[in-house]
Parts: structure tokens; sequence; C-alpha cells
């Protein structure tokens, strides 16, 4: 064979396997390409994507691939293109919102379980309400909750201490993206609320000049006027700490990682002071990892120092949310049936849709303490006084 049909064949060979595998090739490019300066090639590889899922034959191989996901511990399940088919004009139409090239970031596209979400704000339900109970209002997945604020006792989750937000911003890493997607489930139940997602994958407070969050928070404040600004960074952050790291001198030009992560955090929470926004820095659950984990423990142990040092923020301890009863990472947990759900990804950092959920309904469930969050009428038309 010739070098010239050699080369087509190869040719051939590469453009095959790219199409059958345009999923994660968008992905990929996303990734690294979105927010440079060869954004129009992710935004062309968008299109590539979107064109080879309307042919016959990427169906076919759809239904191949999400039928084999069961024999690689369901890593596709979650994948949009595994979900049913639209069954409606206006489902169909969402879906094909949701596919836009010029969107990266795919959104999920179901709605959160109204009686779960009404179980959180429903005072007759809320520990709160009951100081005599201890547990915690079910979260949608009915695995965990948080522990309730004992100095909110006698308070219920619709007498929040400021009025409902128009405008939720969610900012931060890879983690934060994850957890805008279940509480995009839950946010659309509730009446007059705006979510707002601008995560970045693999961002932090370590490399500005990948990603400047000190910048960026700024641009976004004045950009939409939240009311509220919910924070999930750190995954990348904590891989630069070192735990028998001592502390420079005072004085030192020098400084450990730590408190450079220490100033850096303290200048993120001052933009949101300086605006009167309200705020809540969601700490990072327990990491699969021993060493990791233990950089991770650190960090989370900074930002809640910083957080106390702002009447606007507060820290939400996500730590044991995720964990199994003795307090050790798990990634399944027993729901409220005894039938184990996934709840940690693969490479045991970040977390699946059902932790996601956990974490979500946690922080609504802090939201509801302080502002006054109520699910639309529709969804509670119908449900019992």
């Amino acid at each position: 064979m010739s070098w010239k049909k050699a080369c087509l064949v190869y040719l051939i060979a590469l453009v095959v396997t790219m199409l059958a595998n345009i999923e994660k090739v968008s992905v990929w490019v996303d990734d690294r390409l979105a927010d440079g300066p060869a954004s129009e090639t992710a935004r062309q590889v968008r299109r590539v994507r979107n064109l080879w899922r309307e042919t016959g034959l990427a169906a076919s191989w759809r239904q191949l691939d999400c039928a084999m996901a069961v024999y690689y511990d369901e890593t596709y399940k979650n994948n949009l293109a595994c979900r049913e088919e639209p069954a409606s004009d206006a489902a169909e139409a969402a879906l094909r919102e949701r596919l836009d090239p010029n969107q990266p970031l795919l959104k999920p596209d179901e709605p959160i379980d109204a009686d779960s979400l009404l179980a959180v704000l429903s005072p007759p339900r809320s520990p709160l309400a009951e100081p005599g109970d201890e547990a915690g209002p079910a979260p949608a997945t009915g695995i965990k909750a948080a522990a309730p604020d004992p100095g909110l006792s006698g308070q219920t989750l619709t007498q929040g201490k400021a009025p409902a937000p128009r405008k939720i911003l969610v900012v931060g890493d890879s983690l934060a993206i994850g957890l805008s997607l279940s509480l995009r489930r839950s946010v659309a139940e509730l009446d007059s609320v705006e979510l707002i997602e601008e995560g970045k994958v693999s961002s932090g407070l370590a490399n500005p000049k990948y990603y400047d969050w000190g910048k960026a928070l700024r641009v976004f404040l004045d950009k939409y006027k939240p009311d509220v600004v919910v924070i999930m960074m750190g995954a990348n952050d904590a891989k630069y700490i070192n735990v028998n790291e001592k502390p420079r001198p005072p004085g030192s030009p020098n400084k450990t990682w730590p408190e450079v992560f220490s100033m850096r955090v303290e200048d993120f929470l001052s933009a949101l002071q300086e605006k009167n926004i309200r705020n809540y820095w969601i700490g990072l659950p327990v990491m699969g990892d021993a060493p990791y984990a233990r950089q991770v423990q650190i960090m989370n142990d900074i930002v809640m120092a910083e957080c106390a040092k702002f009447k606007n923020s507060r820290y939400l301890d996500t730590w044991s949310l995720l964990a199994d009863d003795q307090g050790n990472y798990s990634t399944f947990l027993a729901n409220e049936k005894g039938v184990k759900i996934k709840v940690r990804a693969n490479d045991k950092v970040h977390f699946t849709v059902a932790g996601g959920d956990i974490l979500a309904q946690t922080f609504l469930t802090t939201l509801a303490r302080d502002m006054e969050i109520s699910p639309k009428k529709q969804a509670a038309a119908g449900k019992p006084q």
C-alpha cells in the first residue's frame, strides 16, 4: 500500500473515531479552548457534535453506548445523550436550547421533585419549628441533611430575616458547576428566583493567570447585580498545600501557600462585602484520597476563618454530608429505603447528581433560615394544608 493510501485510511479512521467519541471530544475541547483565543474552534466542534447527533448512525451508536453503561460503572448514566427522548414539542425545544453550540455547559432537563422541595420549605415539616426533633429536613435524595442551627430553634423556614432573593449567582470551579446543576432544578421551583451560573472548570485562586477570580467576581457582580452569591471552589487550590510547611517569620517577603490563599480568599470576600451582598461559601466534602483530604481540611479551615471576618459571609461545612456513618469517604450512601445510591464520581473528588442534590438542599435549607423563599404557587397547588 502506498503512503498516500495509508494516510487516507488513517485519516478516515481518525475522523470516524472522533465522531464516535464526539461527546468526549467536545467536552475536552470546551475545557481547554472555550474561553481562550480559540473559542471559535470550540464552537465549531459543538456544531459538529450537534449535527452528528441528528444522524441515524449517531442514534444507533448512542443506544449501544448507553446500553453498555452498566458494564462501566454507569459512567454514562448522567449524560444528556443517554436520557429518554423528549416527549413533547416544548421538551424538544428546551433540549435543543441546551444543545446550543454557543453554550458549552449542558443543562439538566428533569425538574426537581416538588414534594422534596416542599418538605424543605414547609414549616410543619421543619425541625426548626420543633426544637425536640434533631433530624434535619430530608434532601431530594432522601440520604442526608444538615443539622439544624440550635440558635434558630424558634424560627420557621419561611420566616426569613431578609426579603426573598431575586438573583442567585453561583461561582467557583467544576464542583460549583456540579452544584449549580442541582440548584438549577431546585431554584426552578422557587417563586421569582433566578439562578445565574458562572463556574469555571480547573479554576481556583492558585493561578490568576489562568483565571483571575478576584477580577471575574467583580465583573459578575456589576453585570448581574445578584442578591446572593454561592461559592464552591478549592479542589484545585488544596493540591498546593504542604501540610508540613511551617509559617514564615513575620514580615518575611516569602509566604506559604496557605498564607497566600488566605489573603486571596479575603480579597475575594471583600468584593462581596463592599457591595453588601449576602454570600455562602460551600465547604468541600470529604475526599477519597487521605493525603489530599488532609489538604482539603486545611483549606476548609482557612476559608471558614476568612468567612468569619465578614458579616455578609457564611461558611457551610459539608465535610460529613457525603460521608458514611463513621465519617469516612464513601462512594455510595444508603437512602431512607436502604438502597445504596452513588453520590461520588470515580475520581473520588467530584460528586454525582445525587450528591449534588444533597449539597443543594442543604444550602437551600440554610438560605431559607436567612431569607424568605417559597415555592411557586403551581408547585404547591393541590397539596394538603
